[in-house]
């Protein structure tokens, strides 16, 4: 979700669509073992999130894959790398970087070391788990979400607003 929200210089959506099941393990997990998730920005920008929890296969002959789509060509990033097509599919850029987490790690200790802000701070990983959290909202309340497009909260929605929260034992409660 970063990179596909980093790329299209998105924060909060305006709108979020689920949908799904349990179509592949009869088990006691509580999300859906397939999903697809509809995320719309303002600007006319969508990110289409797709979860098969029990396929090897992912987008572009891959286990993790992220398509960038344009108005003037495509980019599929594949771990450290990219491929860029024009409008008629046709390769025209190619490119490779660090993969893996050894990089967030060394910038995260880095950080702490320098008295620095990191490259992947709290409010981007915020940004892009409340990501997550909408749509599994979205998913167990049977439709669309409407959101605040300027901080992700959820738009006047009585039953997916009792997922935003949860009921702590007594004495564990998040004091602030």
């Amino acid at each position: 979700m970063d990179v596909a929200r980093w790329g299209l210089q998105v924060d909060y959506p305006i709108q979020v669509t689920a949908g799904g099941g349990k179509y592949r393990h009869d088990d006691d997990q509580e999300t859906p073992d397939t999903m697809m998730v509809t995320y719309d920005f303002p600007d006319q920008k969508s990110i289409t999130w797709e979860g098969l929890s029990w396929s090897p296969l992912g987008p572009h002959d891959s286990q993790f894959g992220i398509s960038l789509h344009g108005t003037e060509g495509s980019i599929v990033i594949r771990g450290g790398g990219y491929v860029q097509y024009d409008m008629k599919g046709q390769e025209v850029a190619t490119g490779a970087g660090a993969a893996g987490d050894q990089g967030h790690f060394e910038d995260f200790l880095m950080g702490v070391r320098e008295h620095r802000r990191t490259n992947s701070d709290i409010e981007g990983a915020h940004k892009s788990t409340l990501l997550c959290h909408l749509g599994n909202i979205a998913y167990r309340t049977s439709g669309t979400l409407k959101t605040n497009g300027s901080n992700g909260h959820l738009v006047q929605n009585a039953e997916a607003e009792s997922y935003w929260s949860r009921e702590y034992a007594k004495g564990w409660e998040p004091k602030v």
